[in-house]
Parts: structure tokens; C-alpha cells; sequence
């Protein structure tokens, strides 16, 4: 299959959930990057990620900041199925962001990205990042089309 280059693991959680994320993962990248050939994800679920670290989900990228390929998405696994998968949706757009170079991550100034094309110090930023906006737009779309397609 075309996918033979996007490869997943799962950690976490039980047996329905990550099947279901499984599901979803294959088309998100379907949707969002459907002309990409290779891609590494891990989607590790976390029990009480939100209490520990503040945030339902992250991902960052393991291999280098311009053209990563292998990601590491957490998902609190405490979470109601819905928000899992809406945190799923969301943390896919950011894989999207980074794998088009829209979102690079700056290796030698921490503090500053580039978000297309600009230089961004996010931690002059309150809470508004430009990235974060097409996300909470389009995740909740995503998440209902994968609904309706599975």
C-alpha cells in the first residue's frame, strides 16, 4: 500500500482506543498530507498528562527541525474518547505544520520559530500563537470528517 512508509506505534491506554487512533492517524495523514511518502509517529497515551504537565496533548518531532519525518504525539489518556481524538486532530495539524516547514523550531535560538516564513519569539506571545489558530479551527472539522468516513 502507499502507506508503507507511514508507520504508527501506539502505547498506552487500551486495545479499543488505540485502535480507533490508529484509524484516525491513517486518515489524518490521508487529509492533511496525502502526497507524503514517509513519516514516523508514536502516540504514547498518558494517564493524567493535564494534572502533571498542564496540556491534554504535545508533539514534537525526534529527528531534526528542518523536514522532520519522526514524531512523538502525548495525549492525556484520561480524557473522554472525544477529547482524545479532538487532541489527536490537533496535535496531526501540528505534524502538518512542522512536515511542510510552515512550523520550524529554531535549534540554535530555543526562544524563536519560524511560522511561515516569519520569525516568531513565541515566548513574547500570550496565548495566541498563529499556529495554535489553524488548529482549534480546523481540528474539530477533521475529528467530525473521520467520524463520518470511519
Amino acid at each position: 500500500s502507499r502507506f508503507d512508509m507511514i508507520t504508527l506505534s501506539i502505547r498506552g491506554s487500551n486495545q479499543k482506543t488505540r485502535s480507533e487512533l490508529e484509524n484516525a492517524f491513517f486518515f489524518y495523514v490521508k487529509r492533511l498530507m496525502p502526497r507524503l511518502k514517509k513519516l514516523e509517529v508514536d502516540i504514547e497515551l498518558i494517564r493524567n498528562l493535564a494534572d502533571k504537565e498542564h496540556l491534554y496533548g504535545d508533539c514534537s518531532w525526534n529527528d531534526n527541525n528542518h523536514n522532520p519525518r519522526d514524531f512523538t504525539i502525548r495525549i492525556d489518556s484520561s480524557l473522554n474518547l472525544d477529547d482524545i481524538h479532538d487532541t489527536l486532530a490537533h496535535e496531526m495539524i501540528h505534524v502538518k505544520q512542522y512536515v511542510r516547514g510552515e512550523l520550524v523550531d529554531l535549534i540554535r535560538s530555543p526562544k524563536m520559530c519560524k511560522w511561515m516564513g516569519e520569525l516568531i519569539d513565541w515566548t513574547k506571545l500570550k496565548d495566541d500563537e498563529p499556529w495554535e489558530k489553524e488548529t482549534y479551527e480546523r481540528s474539530n472539522v477533521l475529528y467530525e470528517e473521520w467520524k463520518c468516513y470511519k
